[in-house]
């Protein structure tokens, strides 16, 4: 039964060639790639059409068969080494290595004739490696960064098992691909942990595909290929920036991306690309929009982008007003609040702490899940997150000692620099994420959102509602420090008693 090899399709397992070859050969060992194949004369077919490529088709007399030797063999198809009609091309030949006193084998790869996905079902970890080298490497590679990341012994030996499905699959020169790893998830596997190990290697090829660009193809999809091509303009800028514009987050470019999605849906039938953008569609369609504020100020970082490309004509926004934000006045926490908030963080360690940052230093959600042990210094009575350098209270100061003791039990191991971690972060180096906050903190009676604006309010109170020392201190903008005390201010203008 034909079969496809790479001396393409044949009715036998060798072409009529080397059947022929092997009926005149002399001898079963090659003295040149040191195979056992037949040979004549001591040189195997293979390593012959090779001296003959390296010579070219113009040399006839005086061939080199001991090339392959220091070049390598380059494999050919069936048919393909005589042309069919017309003068057969100048072949290009490779420089020849200067010779090397002892002969080394050379190392072997066996080249893809197409790819196709891998499929690690059923694949056990006690095959054979197709590359015991790279299987021994990436071993030893997988006990280094145990020691960096505080791996547990059982964390090493899932990584390595799964090192092992691997090499049972991928042959010497292959790369290995990070969908196929993440594959080893469903082997019980810890496939995050293996993609640490394969990172910054030349044998791993990073395909993962990028979560802004699934969004943009799923969402964007029914474009015109204009409009399509100019949001691409606006998106690039938005993720990379500009030598006067600096990127912005992803959430932010996807928060921007929503508030515009709407007004594209409505109007994709009668665009076919964004100049034609008149400023009546963008005040009819902003008139009833419920968050008009973030709708305009998204269309409006669009067409002033695209506008400065070159890519329309004029801005539609030019002059449009958004409205302003509606200013949400801070409030401070009652008694029987305060109480019930520090007997439920009695109940969690971490808890306790986020409490004490947020309810105590004002801190946002963001510092205190980025905040490092060395910002904390438990003996000189000082914390220092991003450069604030406060002193710590009693109150804080147990939270932290005696988190600090539970994470060294729960954790011994850990090597996360973060001061909060949690099971999924314990043997890594990331912080911990806003869905892990937002589970933490769920259970209080008051939300983290209230217990920073309390205190800052209560230091407005304690000093005269100065916007400058609100801002020095908590880091504030003048917007934000003037809402509070203009808080401070109005509650003292309520309470005060009248002249009349």
């Amino acid at each position: 039964m034909p079969g496809l090899l790479w001396l393409g399709w044949i009715d036998r397992p060798r072409c009529k060639a080397c059947w022929g070859f092997i009926a005149k050969a002399t001898s079963g060992h090659c003295d040149v790639c040191t195979r056992e194949v037949a040979a004549m004369g001591g040189i195997c077919r293979l390593c012959r059409r090779q001296a003959s490529l390296i010579a070219g088709p113009g040399n006839k007399t005086r061939v080199d068969l001991t090339v392959a030797a220091r070049t390598g063999h380059q494999l050919f198809i069936i048919g393909t080494l005589r042309p069919r009609g017309g003068s057969q091309p100048q072949l290009v030949s490779a420089e020849p290595r200067p010779s090397r006193p002892h002969r080394v084998p050379a190392r072997w790869t066996e080249l893809l004739l197409f790819e196709m996905p891998r499929e690690l079902r059923g694949v056990s970890s006690k095959g054979p490696p197709l590359d015991p080298q790279l299987f021994v490497s990436l071993s030893v590679r997988a006990a280094q960064m145990t020691e960096l990341r505080g791996w547990p012994p059982r964390t090493l030996g899932s990584v390595r098992r799964g090192i092992r499905i691997l090499c049972a699959v991928h042959r010497r020169g292959e790369r290995i691909r990070a969908s196929t790893i993440a594959q080893l998830t469903h082997t019980a596997v810890p496939a995050t942990h293996v993609l640490e190990v394969f990172e910054e290697l030349d044998v791993f090829l990073d395909d993962r595909p990028d979560a802004l660009d699934a969004w943009c193809e799923e969402h964007l999809s029914f474009l015109a290929s204009d409009v399509r091509t100019e949001l691409d303009v606006w998106i690039e800028i938005l993720r990379h920036g500009t030598p006067r514009r600096r990127p912005r987050a992803h959430a932010t470019v996807i928060t921007n991306l929503r508030s515009i999605l709407p007004f594209l849906t409505e109007y994709a039938g009668k665009y076919t690309t964004l100049r034609q953008t008149t400023r009546e569609d963008i005040t009819s369609w902003l008139a009833d929009r419920p968050y008009r504020v973030y709708d305009a100020s998204a269309l409006r970082s669009l067409f002033s982008t695209l506008k400065t490309e070159g890519l329309i004509f004029a801005n539609p926004m030019r002059g449009i007003k958004g409205g302003k934000v509606a200013i949400k006045i801070p409030a401070s926490l009652t008694a029987d609040e305060v109480e019930s908030v520090a007997l439920a963080a009695l109940q969690n360690p971490a808890l306790r702490v986020v409490v004490a940052l947020s309810g105590i230093h004002a801190l946002p959600a963001r510092q205190i899940r980025a905040m490092m042990l060395e910002q904390v210094d438990l003996p000189g009575r000082r914390l220092d997150p991003e450069g604030l350098n406060r002193p710590l209270d009693d109150y804080t100061s147990v939270a932290i000692s005696d988190y600090v003791a539970y994470r060294h039990d729960r954790w011994p191991n850990s090597t996360n620099p973060h001061l909060l971690i949690s099971r999924n972060t314990a043997t890594t180096t990331t912080a911990g994420g806003t869905f892990w906050m937002n589970r933490l903190v769920k259970d209080l009676p008051v939300g983290v959102e209230r217990l920073r604006p309390d205190h800052i309010l209560e230091e407005a109170l304690a000093n005269g509602a100065d916007p400058l020392h609100l801002a020095h201190v908590f880091s504030l903008s003048a917007k934000a420090s003037l809402r509070y005390t203009s808080a401070v201010t109005e509650s003292e203008g309520e309470q005060a008693p009248s002249t009349r």
